[in-house]
């Protein structure tokens, strides 16, 4: 029997296994590379893969280290300013608790003064009666 009778399927899966190292055989001879050659291009690219990012990484953290010195800046101030402001409010409450023990001094000695006016006047009132009885 021929391949005619047959119905072509056994030339035909002949022909895709030529086809087949017809390919390999181009792809190889027209390869840009060896095969050693492509691994020490791939292994080189992934070195500088590596190295763009470990320089990427660096650039990264010595902005992140920029960030963190200014926030330490600007939180330095916050605390100077806070000193100060409760410096002031100290000194504040120091001068109205000042001003305070003065007027209550004043008064103090106002109502001592009328009590003892109250008790002189009692002990007038008292010996006038005393005095009529």
């Amino acid at each position: 029997m021929t391949d005619e009778e047959q119905g072509g399927s056994g030339s035909g899966f002949g022909w895709f296994l030529v086809g087949l190292g017809i390919g390999a055989a181009i792809g190889v001879l027209y390869a840009p590379q060896s095969g050693t050659e492509t691994r020490d291009s791939l292994a080189e690219s992934a070195r500088e893969r590596a190295e763009y990012l470990k320089q990427k990484s660096r650039e990264a953290a010595a902005q992140v280290n920029t960030y963190v010195d200014a926030g330490k800046d600007q939180f330095g101030e916050y605390v100077v300013k806070g000193k100060q402001a409760v410096e002031r409010g100290r000194s504040q409450v120091q001068s109205y608790v000042e001003q305070g023990r003065k007027v209550v001094a004043k008064h103090a000695e106002k109502v001592s003064a009328a009590v003892d006016a109250g008790k002189n006047a009692y002990a007038a009132t008292t010996t006038a009666v005393d005095g009529q009885l």
